[in-house]
Order: C-alpha cells, then sequence, then structure tokens
C-alpha cells in the first residue's frame, strides 16, 4: 500500500506538468489549423486567390500544417559585403573553424558511442534495485515506503541530469520562459546559418538567399548557396564553408560562458544577496498574499537567503514524512487549551479534525502522560506562533513539560508549510510541496536602487543559459556526420581531402560513416526520449 502512495505521489507531479504541457499544446494546434484554414480560404475562392498569392509572392512566403517559411534575396549584398572585406583574414578565421569543427565532431561521436552503453549499464542497475525493493517488501510497509521514495527521487534526479533530453515546452521548459527561449533558439539558428553564408560569400560563392521559418513553436533559418559554383572548389574551401556553423554557435557557447561566469561578480556590486520573489502563478492559491519582490525569510524552520537556499528547504521538507517534519513546542495545558478535539492512539490513515473548520490542522504529538501517537485538532495560525523544533527534546527549553507537535497529512503529499517574508505576515500553505515549486520562483538577489533593472538578475543570465545549451546543441548535432545535416557535407569534403583522386574509395568511406553517425544519432535521440519519459 506504501508504495502505491508514493508511486501515486510520483504521477501526480508529473500530471501537473503534463496538464501544463498538453493544454499548451491544446492552443498551439488551435492556433496552427486556423492559419491553415484562413491559407486554404484564400487559396479557394476566387476573389482572395490572386491577390493572396501575390502577397505570399512578395514576403516569399509558403504556409504547410505546423509549418510557416520566408524566403528573401534582400540580405545577399549585405553578405556579400561582409565576406569580401578583409577576406584573408575571414579565411583565417574559418580556417580555425575548420579545427574547431573536427573537435566538436569527434567529442560529439565518442559521446554518443559512450552513452548507449551508460544507459544499458544502468538500466541493469535500476532493475536489479526493483527486484531488491521486492524482497525487502517483507520487511514492512516503512522501509517499503523508504525504498520507494528513494527509487523515484534517483530516477527523477537521473532525468534531469540527461545529456541529451527533448526540450518540450510546458514540460521542461516552463511556458513563462518561452520567451527566452524563442529568442535563443532563433539567434543560434540565425548565427548558425550567419556563418555558413559570410563563409560562402568570402570564398567567391553566390548565395542565392536565406529563409527562416517556424515549425510548431521551433524557429529555424537556412541559406541557399549556388551548389555548381559550391562543387568547383576544392575540399579545404567547401570545409570552411561548412564549418562555419559549428564554429560560430561554439562562438556563441564561448560568449555564453563568459558571460555567465562575469554576471556574479557584477551583481555582487550592484545588488544584494535575499532571496526574492520575481514569479507567482497566476494559478497560484497563495498569489494575492506573496507580493512580488518581497524576501523571503524561512520556510518553517529552515532559514532562506537565496535562491539556492529555497529550494534546498524545499527538498529537505518533501523528503521527510510528517512526523520528521518541523513542528511546534507547545505544553500539555496550553494543547488542551488550543484543542477542538483531541484524539489518542491516532492512527496514520484518520484525519484527527474531521473537516471540523478550514482553519483548523490535525497535530501529531507524544508526552510522558500519553506515551502513543496522538492527534489534537487545532488552530494552524495559532500553533505557528510557538517556537519551531524537530523532536521533544528541542522543546526543553521552552518548558520541561511541553511536546513537539508535527503537523499531520493522511495522504503523505498535503503539507502544512509556513513561509516567512518581509512584506507581511507568515503565510500559511496547504497542498503539495511541487505546488510551490511550480508556481513560485525566486531570485538570489535584489538591486540596491530603484532605477536598476531586475532583468539582469534572472531574465538575461536564463537568456544566455538557453543560449549557451541551444548553441552547444546545434553544434554537437550538426558536426556528426549524419544525413540531412552539416557533418554529411563536412564528411563528404573531408573525404575528398584524403582521397582527391579514388572515386569509389571516396564513395564508400562516405556511406559508411553516413551510415554509422546517422544509425548514432538515431539511437541515442530515440534512448533519450525513452529514459525521459518511461
Amino acid at each position: 500500500m506504501a508504495s502505491i502512495v508514493e508511486r501515486d505521489h510520483s504521477k501526480m507531479r508529473f500530471n501537473a506538468s503534463s496538464m501544463v504541457f498538453f493544454r499548451f499544446l491544446l492552443q498551439v494546434l488551435v492556433i496552427w489549423c486556423v492559419i491553415y484554414l484562413l491559407n486554404h480560404l484564400c487559396l479557394r475562392f476566387q476573389a482572395t486567390k490572386r491577390p493572396y498569392i501575390r502577397l505570399l509572392r512578395s514576403l516569399g512566403c509558403h504556409v504547410s500544417i505546423f509549418n510557416i517559411g520566408f524566403y528573401t534575396t534582400s540580405f545577399n549584398r549585405v553578405f556579400y559585403r561582409i565576406g569580401t572585406t578583409n577576406a584573408r583574414l575571414w579565411k583565417i578565421w574559418f580556417t580555425i573553424g575548420i579545427l574547431v569543427a573536427f573537435a566538436t565532431a569527434v567529442t560529439a561521436c565518442f559521446t554518443l558511442l559512450v552513452l548507449p552503453m551508460k544507459y544499458i549499464y544502468e538500466l541493469q542497475r535500476r532493475t536489479s534495485s526493483k527486484f531488491e525493493l521486492s524482497l525487502n517488501a517483507n520487511g514492512g510497509t516503512q522501509s517499503l515506503l523508504e525504498n520507494a521514495s528513494h527509487q523515484n527521487e534517483a530516477v527523477e534526479d537521473d532525468r534531469d541530469k540527461l545529456l541529451i533530453q527533448p526540450i518540450i515546452p510546458g514540460i521542461n521548459v516552463p511556458l513563462e520562459q518561452i520567451p527566452h527561449f524563442f529568442l535563443a533558439l532563433l539567434l543560434c539558428t540565425i548565427f548558425h546559418e550567419f556563418g555558413h553564408a559570410v563563409a560562402a560569400s568570402a570564398e567567391q560563392i553566390r548565395v542565392n538567399g536565406c529563409g527562416y521559418f517556424l515549425f510548431l513553436v521551433y524557429p529555424g533559418a537556412y541559406v541557399d548557396l549556388h551548389q555548381e559554383q559550391l562543387q568547383m572548389i576544392s575540399a579545404v574551401r567547401q570545409l570552411r564553408i561548412y564549418c562555419a556553423g559549428v564554429f560560430h554557435n561554439m562562438v556563441l557557447v564561448l560568449i555564453a560562458l563568459i558571460f555567465l561566469l562575469l554576471n556574479p561578480i557584477f551583481l555582487r556590486y550592484f545588488y544584494t544577496e535575499a532571496a526574492t520573489v520575481y514569479r507567482v502563478s497566476k494559478d497560484s492559491p497563495i498569489r494575492d498574499l506573496l507580493p512580488i519582490h518581497s524576501i523571503i525569510q524561512a520556510i518553517d524552520a529552515c532559514h532562506v537567503n537565496t535562491s539556492k537556499d529555497w529550494y534546498q528547504c524545499l527538498r529537505t521538507i518533501n523528503d521527510r514524512t510528517p512526523q520528521q517534519s518541523s513542528g511546534y513546542c507547545l505544553t500539555q495545558t496550553e494543547i488542551q487549551l488550543h484543542s477542538s478535539h483531541i484524539e489518542l492512539n491516532q492512527t496514520s490513515h484518520h484525519d484527527c479534525c474531521q473537516n471540523l473548520s478550514q482553519k483548523n490542522y490535525c497535530f501529531l504529538f507524544h508526552s510522558k502522560q500519553y506515551p502513543d501517537q496522538n492527534g489534537a485538532c487545532m488552530e494552524a495560525r495559532v500553533v505557528i506562533k510557538h517556537s519551531s523544533c524537530l523532536v521533544n527534546s528541542d522543546c526543553q527549553s521552552y518548558h520541561e513539560d511541553a511536546s513537539c507537535i508535527h503537523p499531520f497529512s493522511s495522504d503523505n503529499i498535503t503539507r502544512l508549510i509556513r513561509i516567512a517574508h518581509s512584506n507581511g505576515p507568515p503565510i500559511l500553505f496547504v497542498g503539495s510541496i511541487h505546488e510551490i515549486y511550480r508556481t513560485i520562483s525566486i531570485q538570489s538577489y535584489k538591486p540596491n536602487y530603484q532605477y536598476f533593472p531586475t532583468v539582469l538578475i534572472h531574465d538575461v543570465p536564463l537568456f544566455f543559459q538557453y543560449l549557451g545549451a541551444f548553441s552547444f546543441a546545434l553544434a554537437f548535432f550538426n558536426a556528426v556526420p549524419c544525413y540531412a545535416l552539416d557533418g554529411q557535407y563536412i564528411l563528404s569534403s573531408f573525404v575528398e581531402y584524403l582521397y582527391p583522386s579514388l572515386f569509389k574509395r571516396r564513395r564508400a568511406g562516405i556511406l559508411l560513416g553516413l551510415i554509422f553517425g546517422t544509425c548514432l544519432l538515431i539511437i541515442n535521440v530515440s534512448l533519450a526520449f525513452a529514459r525521459y519519459f518511461l
């Protein structure tokens, strides 16, 4: 029974994110259906067909299911001017890019070889732990509960630490971070294609045009190069062009890394370290009680100074059972005085308050007079005014007759949480820890001066985190010799450089390399989805 409760707790936390994701996905699908329907109607009726086609051609736009794209030649001169200005320096720059791209390709292929083996090892370890869990089932309910809890936490930690994982808004990208997500991904793809375009112009290859598109919520870009001219130049010159995208993405990774390393130094001079509320979700039950920019001082008996402290306190509270959670010191007289109902020999599946009042909450206590587990139904706001404790011995300084009483929940999920902040009385929250984690966001600094923007604390660093992650992902995957990615053309040019006169050997080497890289990428992406969702 205990393992079922713990499993339901894990499912409940995943379902909360799933509901947000499916609601978001439904909205996206509705918007795309409306766009596709309007496009179909405009092309169907004679009155709108010709003007609409002229508009699409003038914009270089095409619309299909879940995809809208634009093609333009407006930037061709810009690419040409940039590429032909100091062309010698650009060639040196993009020659360095060849070395960086090759180092990235070797690292990517080695990583993709190791990851499946690591996954098989972890799968065997997880299977053996499940077998041990079933063997320990006869050891008692509490032991089973603890083992199941540790196993679920290990699975969730492994999911968060995956090197390759799907990026899905509403699941592992909060919806309020969609602007950061979208802008970072758009900038990564544009800078990637900008590298190809400038490298081509520096090598005197004509750029026919460039395009950008949106597939569902994922933006992308591409450049259209003159293929006949491209095939006529030497393999080294081709490599400069093909490796430019990977190289520029790695440059963005370096820029993002430098900013993220220097940003804390900047913050120390112009901001004060404090756990500051910067967002409370609309669906949060305490949205009206916790103002934005409030400073969190403590959550239960856990003191909070930074956002790291806040999340660590939430994890600590979540890891404890109700009997291990932070309690309050009350004497036997105070328990009798404030209780509307006392139940001796309180069972672990029975609420002593029995819904007597919304203000009341069930608390567990032990005493010399009643050594067994007892329940007292008391007004929560009166109880939390007393000193905090973890065990009865913590209350000896309060009074020799005092007991440490703990908030009780029959479902082991609902908690009574006390949040102390700077802008009002302490807030009492009744619900799951996951609800607090999901609906309240904390940053570690507050500005010393009112005119200093708060975006430098969270929004700008978050943007650079996404920028670095997406740039590295684009460089990582495009460096792999895989069909339809830059790695396909990098491999072809590299093999041509090694075997300029042996056509059959070149063709066999390219084919084997592409099959190897494509299979490697498919296996790892499939395993990433399986590990994240299963």
